[in-house]
């Protein structure tokens, strides 16, 4: 298992899983870049084995433009890998969010460690 530490973003690959763990609670241009570059470089350094992308929102209270349009470049990046991106443990406010915009059925969606392992394993 592999670690990335930032103070904006926890990194870790496990075999075709990469899980991004949010550790903010704004996600405006700065820490979407932020989190961008070290999601690119895991699935880069993933490659083919690249199964899913998981983005942990727990932390997050606020999303702009700026981390939307970065969610939505992990979810094109990891497609071109054919795998899928699930949004974890969303805010109510972020999650209706992602609905308000129209691109939640880009993703798939899990509340709890259930929901998840269950998406994962569908991959």
């Amino acid at each position: 298992m592999a670690n990335s530490p930032s103070e904006h973003v926890k990194v870790t690959t496990d075999g075709g899983v990469i899980t991004a763990r949010i550790c903010k609670p704004h996600v405006e241009e700065h820490e979407a870049s932020i989190i961008l570059d070290g999601l690119r470089t895991a699935m880069q350094q993933t490659g083919s084995d690249l199964q899913a992308v998981v983005i942990d929102f727990s932390a997050v209270a606020f999303i702009n433009s700026s981390g939307l349009a970065a969610v939505i470049e992990v979810r094109n990046s990891a497609a071109e890998y054919g795998a899928s991106t699930i949004l974890y443990r969303t805010s109510d406010d972020v999650g209706n969010l992602f609905r308000i915009v129209k691109i939640d059925r880009l993703y798939a969606f899990a509340q709890n460690a259930q929901e998840l392992e269950k998406l994962v394993s569908q991959t």
